[in-house]
């Protein structure tokens, strides 16, 4: 009842105002009178860096325009037969994902996130290792870039899907999934679950048609648009819950 006489004593002007303003928040999405947590990189930054091998640097000229037409401001470095930490020279010279990393980080380059599209090129030496666990094997590779990035730094990985190397593909994917479980600033991009089950996306055995580099392209719209509306790391711990550490040297 007082809140009711009070409202019925402000000046018209400022109900007016206030309606308007609530109104333009639901209409927009957000909660009025409330702040969400947004990722933002330094002035002149881009949003995000893609660093991938050829289903990115392949497709370049799509990808590139079709997320600025989104409204993301995402710096591309795709390079065919990238793989994580190997450099070399095959048509040119090959940097690794992290050379590339480590370069961009010297000129000054620090977006509000990294999007990780490596690991194909790597399958090999993964299925290949004749280790008792495979797995763990992967994730060394992995950690090699994650500590080039790293710590406390947003990293969004792209999952892999090699139609005729499965077990690989699990493995290192399995790999991926263990660190982002384990640290708060890692998350997945997963590619390996949305194209498994769509040979009709490929004109091989892992790079995609056209119809596969749209629905490839949408997936990063749309993971990296969730990722800096809703930037990665640290929430507050659950009952009986400890905060989450990265894996591997640091």
């Amino acid at each position: 009842m007082r809140s009711g006489l009070m409202m019925a004593n402000w000046p018209r002007r400022i109900l007016v105002a206030v309606s308007c303003f609530v109104a333009a928040a639901l209409l927009a999405g957000i909660a009025p009178l409330s702040a969400g947590r947004q990722a933002a990189a330094a002035p002149g930054q881009p949003d995000a860096v893609i660093v991938g091998d050829s289903l990115t640097g392949g497709n370049v000229d799509y990808i590139r325009p079709t997320l600025r037409n989104a409204g993301l401001n995402v710096r591309v470095e795709g390079l065919s037969a990238r793989r994580i930490a190997v450099s070399f020279n095959f048509l040119g010279r090959r940097d690794s994902g992290v050379a590339r990393v480590r370069s961009l980080k010297a000129a000054g380059v620090a977006p509000a996130l990294w999007v990780i599209q490596l690991g194909t090129n790597d399958l090999g030496v993964v299925n290949n290792c004749r280790c008792p666990d495979p797995v763990a094997f992967a994730g060394k590779i992995i950690d090699q870039l994650l500590d080039e990035i790293g710590p406390g730094v947003p990293i969004a990985w792209v999952t892999v899907a090699n139609r005729t190397q499965w077990d690989a593909s699990r493995w290192f994917n399995t790999a991926i999934g263990i660190r982002a479980a384990q640290d708060p600033y890692i998350a997945h991009i997963r590619w390996h679950d949305l194209s498994a089950s769509r040979p009709d996306w490929f004109v091989d055995h892992v790079h995609q048609n056209f119809t596969g580099v749209k629905v490839f392209t949408q997936m990063y719209i749309d993971r990296i648009s969730a990722l800096l509306a809703d930037p990665l790391g640290p929430r507050p711990p659950g009952p009986g819950l400890a905060a989450a550490t990265r894996l591997g040297p640091t």
